[in-house]
């Protein structure tokens, strides 16, 4: 929640999600809140977290949406376009890993690994496209409210966005102009809405399963289905199979993985700098501890990048930072439990 809005994802039993959608449209305030509604067999959050922001989706951008943003696209209309082959552009306003997980039929993919990145590469790779007809999408509708007025703001005319996002469209439309599967910020990571685009690594059967490769000197992030998964003890290649150091699916403590080492903590923010040695997913379950530190158990609620965008994970590599309720010092081991 921020200044421009609120924004929320909760799961639950259909009629307890009915009775909260009551509650809320109950309030003059929340009268026109919109939903965006898919069946799941699982939990697919935690807990609750609450998050105050400056922007509900960090943009580093100052636009003004509410006199800029693009006009609202019906998925109806959004279908007649594509069934009269309508002239018009559709490019995706998320981050390219999301793209390669799912897209609509002739999406215009944007070099981005997230959203602050968005202003330059649409300007430098929308150009050519100016004077046609835009249709901006992004999973939920959020993030193109930023990236249309921006478009409009830059002299761009004819500028839309499907309203509801992604998920509003294949809600209504299922197995048309959708492509693959639609990546998600919770524990899913990938929302089963459409055919796959993407194969295993091995057998090249249709399949949008991650997995990290249990070859601790990896690390790599690939697609592989449950067979190859079993096959290959989830390591991406034969080399990585006969490799010394493998991953192990054990909680003790002495099969727990260093996947990080603590760079700094700022006890006013309550967030460790992490430089990761090996990928971390959001949700994942953490100990640090170090010389002074005693092991500081805590599930990762958040992960932001070197420039603050959140991120559902971070390669082996970077620099990240995570909030962490208690003190942990520099050179502290963070452990993937």
């Amino acid at each position: 929640m921020g200044k421009e809005g609120i924004n929320g994802a909760v799961c639950g039993e259909i009629a307890e999600i009915e009775q909260l959608k009551q509650f809320l449209t109950g309030y003059p305030l929340f009268a026109d809140l919109t939903f965006r509604e898919q069946i799941y067999q699982q939990n697919s959050y935690h807990k609750l977290v609450v998050k105050v922001r400056d922007e509900i989706c960090a943009f580093g951008t100052e636009v003004n949406v509410a006199k800029s943003k693009g006009l609202h696209l019906k998925p109806q209309q959004l279908q007649e376009w594509y069934e009269r082959n309508e002239d018009f552009v559709i490019v995706d306003a998320r981050n390219d890993y999301e793209f390669e997980v799912g897209r609509f039929k002739n999406a215009v993919k944007l070099p981005i690994q997230n959203f602050r990145e968005f202003p330059k590469a649409a300007i430098r790779e929308l150009e050519q496209y100016k004077e046609k007809k835009i249709v901006l999408y992004c999973t939920g509708g959020i993030r193109c409210e930023k990236a249309s007025a921006y478009l409009k703001e830059q002299g761009f005319p004819q500028v839309y966005q499907v309203e509801g996002g992604i998920i509003n469209y294949v809600n209504q439309f299922p197995d048309t102009n959708w492509e693959g599967g639609l990546f998600v910020f919770d524990d899913r990571l990938v929302s089963d809405v459409g055919q796959a685009i993407t194969s295993c690594t091995f057998c090249e059967k249709d399949c949008e399963q991650y997995v990290n490769c249990h070859n601790l000197d990896c690390d790599r992030l690939f697609i592989v289905c449950k067979q190859c998964q079993i096959s290959m003890n989830q390591n991406c290649s034969e080399e990585c199979k006969n490799a010394p150091r493998q991953r192990k699916l054990s909680n003790k403590k002495g099969h727990q993985k260093v996947i990080g080492i603590v760079e700094n903590y700022y006890p006013k923010a309550q967030v460790a700098l992490i430089k990761t040695t090996h990928s971390l997913n959001i949700y994942s379950t953490i100990s640090i501890a170090g010389k002074t530190t005693k092991n500081v158990m805590q599930e990762v609620a958040e992960i932001r990048s070197e420039n603050g965008e959140e991120i559902p994970f971070a390669p082996g590599g970077s620099h990240v930072t995570i909030p962490l309720n208690q003190k942990v010092r520099k050179n502290d081991k963070v452990v993937l439990c």
